[in-house]
This record gives C-alpha cells, sequence and structure tokens, in this order.
C-alpha cells in the first residue's frame, strides 16, 4: 500500500505539477489545503477514487480543507470527520480500510497554523492528545500523518512518540520537509511542519520525502 501526505499549499505553486503528481500510482493520497476548485480539478485526475472531505475557515488563515482519497480498488473502507467546532483548531479526516487480513486507520491532520513559531500551546497540547486518545480506540494498524504546523522537539510532536508511535521523519534521519517556496517569506527558515506517525513494529517497504517546489511543502510518499 503506497500512501502519500501533502500539503498542497491552495495549488498556488506550481498545480498543473501537482496534478501531473499525483498521477503516481498511489493507493491512498491526503491532502492538506484543498480548496474547492483545487478539489475538483484533483476529482478529475482520481475519477477512480472515493473522497473525504472537510472544509473549515480559521479566519484570517482562510480554508484549511482536507481531503482523503482511497482507490476504488478496495472494497472496504469508510470515513469519518474530526470536528470539535472550536474557532482556533483544525479538522482531520479519518479512513478506515481493510486490506488482505489487515485493518488499517489512516488519519490526515492539519495543525494549528498559529502561532506561526511551531511551537507548543495549549490547543497544539490538547489537539495531539485528542488524536492519540481517538485513535487509541480504534482496533488495527494506526497511522497519523500531515501537516502538523509543529518543530519536532515540541512536547505536542514528542506526545506521539511517547504514546508508543514511531516518527519517521525522525527515524529516517529527514532533513526538512520545506522548501524555498516556504523560507524565501520569513526571516526564521523553519525546516519541519510534516510529520507520519506509526506503529514502532510496523515493516516500513520504503519512505521518500520527494524534493521539489510544487507546494511550499514536500510531499511524504509511505510504501507498506
Amino acid at each position: 500500500m503506497k500512501i502519500l501526505f501533502f500539503n498542497l499549499n491552495y495549488g498556488r505553486n506550481d498545480f498543473e505539477g501537482i496534478l501531473e503528481f499525483i498521477r503516481n500510482d498511489f493507493d491512498i493520497l491526503c491532502f492538506q489545503e484543498i480548496k474547492d476548485d483545487i478539489k475538483s480539478e484533483i476529482d478529475k485526475n482520481l475519477f477512480n477514487y472515493e473522497c473525504g472531505f472537510i472544509s473549515k475557515e480559521l479566519g484570517e488563515f482562510g480554508s484549511f480543507n482536507l481531503a482523503t482519497y482511497i482507490n476504488k480498488k478496495f472494497n472496504n473502507f469508510g470515513f469519518e470527520i474530526l470536528e470539535d467546532n472550536l474557532d482556533e483548531t483544525t479538522p482531520a479526516v479519518f479512513l478506515e480500510v481493510e486490506n488482505g487480513n489487515s485493518k488499517w486507520n489512516i488519519l490526515n491532520f492539519h495543525g494549528q497554523p498559529k502561532p506561526g513559531n511551531k511551537l507548543d500551546n495549549l490547543e497544539r497540547l490538547e489537539a495531539s492528545k485528542r488524536i492519540i486518545n481517538f485513535m487509541d480506540k480504534k482496533k488495527g494498524i494506526n497511522l497519523i500523518g500531515g501537516d502538523f504546523n509543529l518543530l519536532p522537539n515540541t512536547q505536542s510532536i514528542l506526545a506521539f512518540e511517547n504514546s508508543g508511535y514511531k516518527n519517521i521523519i525522525k527515524e529516517f534521519n529527514i532533513k526538512t520537509t520545506r522548501n524555498n517556496n516556504a523560507w524565501k517569506h520569513y526571516e526564521d527558515k523553519q525546516l519541519f511542519a510534516d510529520y507520519i506517525f506509526v506503529p514502532k513494529n510496523l515493516a516500513i517497504k520504503k519512505f521518500e520525502v520527494i524534493e521539489n517546489e510544487i507546494s511550499d511543502h514536500l510531499p511524504l510518499i509511505l510504501t507498506i
């Protein structure tokens, strides 16, 4: 199973490049920052996929939309939206899918955008706790990924590791999940925002962070 986690930055950098990239043979695609008009175009390219989608407005930050696509070759799957209706928090899309004799629980998350320092605050700590508690109730193999808007040494990120998850950004010694499209706007060059957490004993066939500039984030590809 080949899974993509990717913040599209609303297609502002290179939307044609995004469309070409997602035509690769992905089983599941988890997008953050996907506006309605962009989703319409992606739907045309991913016509053989089902989608779980949520739109939420976060004041000055605009739309924080999430979409998870799954190939229809999987016969048994379902979506659930995590939404707490708080002004400063962001949603998540949960996908449950059976693949052979295995049941997979995949959460697509977009973390709170402010403050821009990507450090801990109460809302971020509570979001991590909420996600961990939600996934703990699921039976099967849990995967959590997306744009967390957090730096690696925050307690909000370490909470996943302390709860038994493996941070594969750290495990694979990834140097950054951002690119110059992000850095050129800020004096403080933040190297990380995106993560995938998996069970510590999960066998990973391949993990890649693709260096390109079709967004202001880099695509994360996990093959299991």
